[in-house]
């Protein structure tokens, strides 16, 4: 695994500012299942005010350098069966493309973990028979984070949250990073996801450096002004949020506060971690990374 997370306070560094951002899009005709071009895509993302984005094309990787965002080196591996969608990502597009001659799930994750990727298992909840069940998240090892939400399933079958997913893995001491994605296949798909990236500058070394440390929160649709923790105390607050929930050990709701902000001891809870999610208009939510003890 490539990230190295403090996880009893994974936004301990608060220098740099928030970047907004969108790992996963797919664009015609390296995907199939794509409908937009990539030059479309470039620029639609730019349009809605995101700093960085990757193109994750299924088995495709082309080097792409745009003046006006970052764009990281990514793709989308798949098994034959269509199964075990999982993101790539490096500072180095080498990397990326040796993804493209593994044809195993396993071997994958395995040839992976001794690189510098980013390895994110995709869309837990999509389809009926979802992808990635519990058991299946359990026993593939090693990666570093799944998708928490997923905007496409939207209005596909299956489900575009799979905090339940996270939660279980959590529980279990899996300590991996969550992430919120467009997987954009159509115009329409882009905007509906985002992380936020505390990063030091718009530098992709700089923003995969932020990811990997856990120092980003997800969204699609509401925004985290500042999380931090001093001395066992944690405090959030948000310009949109309407509601929090605190979340701990398997999902549990520990606490509810209706408003912006909240501020909450860990001492105060006999729990193993605590994440927060944050609720506003209509179904915008964000998410942030746990907190371990």
């Amino acid at each position: 695994m490539s990230i190295q997370v403090d996880w009893s306070n994974p936004y301990a560094d608060r220098n740099g500012t928030w970047l907004k951002g969108n790992l996963h899009a797919h664009t015609n005709p390296a995907s199939l299942c794509a409908q937009i071009l990539v030059e479309e895509c470039i620029s639609r993302y730019v349009q809605l005010r995101y700093d960085f984005i990757s193109i994750s094309d299924h088995f495709n990787y082309k080097p792409r350098v745009d003046e006006r965002i970052t764009i990281i080196p990514g793709m989308e591996w798949n098994a034959k069966d269509g199964g075990s969608h999982t993101g790539i990502y490096a500072n180095s597009g080498e990397v990326v493309k040796a993804a493209i001659e593994i044809h195993d799930h396993n071997e994958l994750l395995r040839y992976m973990s001794k690189t510098d990727a980013l390895v994110i298992l995709n869309h837990p909840n999509w389809q009926l028979r979802p992808h990635y069940r519990r058991e299946e998240m359990l026993a593939a090892t090693p990666y570093d984070g799944i998708e928490i939400y997923n905007g496409v399933i939207e209005r596909l079958d299956g489900y575009s949250i799979a905090t339940d997913k996270w939660d279980f893995l959590l529980a279990k001491d899996r300590k991996v990073l969550g992430f919120a994605s467009d997987d954009s296949h159509a115009y329409g798909d882009i905007g509906l996801a985002s992380i936020h990236v505390r990063s030091k500058s718009r530098n992709e070394c700089d923003i995969m450096s932020a990811i990997k440390s856990g120092n980003f929160y997800c969204s699609n649709g509401v925004t985290i002004r500042d999380i931090h923790m001093t001395g066992g105390m944690i405090e959030l607050s948000s310009p949109d949020a309407e509601e929090i929930h605190v979340r701990a050990d398997g999902g549990t709701l520990i606490k509810r506060v209706m408003g912006n902000s909240i501020k909450i001891d860990m001492a105060d809870y006999g729990v193993k971690y605590m994440r927060f999610a944050l609720y506003g208009q209509g179904s915008a939510m964000a998410w942030t990374q746990p907190f371990f003890k």
